[in-house]
């Protein structure tokens, strides 16, 4: 067993950092609530790589320790609850894909998918006695997969993300220079725009990845939030503008700060994630909430009929 250290500040909590967004939820992130343990395999290349894609899963560099102070600085209610770190994975790949599996899909259909792409890692076939966790698949194992296998494991979104792993295998994207080269995240947008499969939702959420917080990603649950939250349920459409309206007082941190606002409604109805059992993970969208407390209401109502 390898054992290292890490720094952090005297600020830092585990579950804080981890337990605040589906990608930990998701194959091969593994919470456990009893011990508020996290584990995963990470890439073992060396002690320092090791180092890398702790602090990138839990945003432990100097940089992201300055945004949170920033965040915080603007956003009193983040500041006292700890909140300024938004999980992601040990790769910008592995971000990404992911964020594919999660576009217009049931939260529940995008783990699952997540843990077949697990599984068709070629490490589980190793011995005869199934490993009890294998790692992510590289651009370079996608591949390996062939499309045909890709496809009738995931079918949703395998096309997308089979051109992205061969664009990075041939070096027409270069992930690095996505995540470490551009300091202008509108620059970036322009340019994820434009590629196949990646709308507002996708191209926001990458930024959010990397570190740029300005656009806060567009989906059926953050019309959702805004609708019920910011009360613009009359609206047929939730806009950009009205989401600027609301979030760019926290600039440069808006999807931060919409981000808190939405796990903040989330644990007020299905409690802490970091407390959640992997059964309940499905459970943890606005819709299925909203069913719950819908069907809840009825039948409360019809009691109080039955006790008057």
């Amino acid at each position: 067993m390898m054992i290292m250290e890490v720094e952090v500040s005297s600020k830092f909590k585990l579950e804080k950092a981890v337990c605040n967004h589906g990608f930990f939820m998701m194959a091969p992130n593994t919470w456990y609530p009893s011990t508020k343990t996290f584990v995963r395999p990470l890439r073992l290349l060396n002690n320092n790589t090791v180092t890398d894609q702790v602090k990138r899963m839990l945003r432990l560099s100097k940089e992201d320790e300055e945004a949170v102070e920033a965040f915080h600085k603007l956003h009193s209610d983040a500041a006292d609850k700890g909140f300024g770190r938004l999980f992601r994975n040990p790769s910008l790949f592995e971000d990404i894909v992911k964020t594919f599996l999660l576009c217009a899909s049931r939260f529940e259909d995008s783990l699952g998918r997540a843990e077949k792409l697990c599984n068709l890692n070629p490490e589980r076939k190793r011995g005869r006695r199934k490993r009890a966790q294998v790692n992510f698949p590289t651009a370079h194992e996608v591949l390996s997969f062939g499309m045909n296998k890709l496809e009738r494991t995931l079918g949703y979104r395998c096309d997308v993300i089979f051109d992205l792993a061969t664009d990075v295998v041939s070096g027409r994207v270069d992930l690095d220079r996505w995540e470490n080269s551009i300091t202008d995240g509108d620059e970036l947008y322009k340019e994820l725009i434009h590629r196949k499969g990646i709308g507002n939702f996708v191209a926001s959420n990458i930024l959010m990845c990397i570190g740029f917080y300005q656009r806060v990603p567009l989906d059926s649950e953050t019309t959702r939030h805004i609708k019920q939250v910011h009360h613009h349920c009359g609206v047929n459409k939730v806009t950009d503008e009205m989401v600027k309206d609301i979030y760019d007082k926290y600039a440069p941190f808006q999807t931060l700060a919409y981000w808190f606002e939405l796990l903040e409604y989330y644990e007020s109805k299905v409690g802490k994630l970091c407390l959640l059992e992997k059964a309940d993970y499905k459970k943890v969208t606005g819709s299925l909430i909203e069913k719950r407390i819908s069907s809840s209401s009825s039948s409360i109502h019809i009691c109080d009929n039955l006790v008057i």
